[in-house]
């Protein structure tokens, strides 16, 4: 599905997916199923993910050790 011509060229599938992250595709399920979780769609019955937004979603859960919340005082 992920080839150069192809009209869908920036989405995966979901083992396609799996298999970029190093995750099971139950995994993936999971997180589609969470709120906030992995943005996806269906087309022609098919599930897709569109690359971009795939890496929009992993960079919203970034995290940065050391930082605190800020005391209420």
């Amino acid at each position: 599905m992920n080839t150069e011509s192809s009209l869908l060229s920036d989405y995966l599938t979901k083992r396609q997916l799996a298999a970029e992250l190093g995750v099971t595709e139950r995994t993936i399920g999971r997180w589609m199923r969470k709120a906030g979780g992995i943005p996806h769609t269906r087309i022609g019955g098919q599930l897709v993910f569109r690359i971009a937004s795939v890496r929009s979603w992993i960079e919203s859960h970034e995290t940065y050790p050391g930082r605190r919340k800020a005391r209420r005082q």
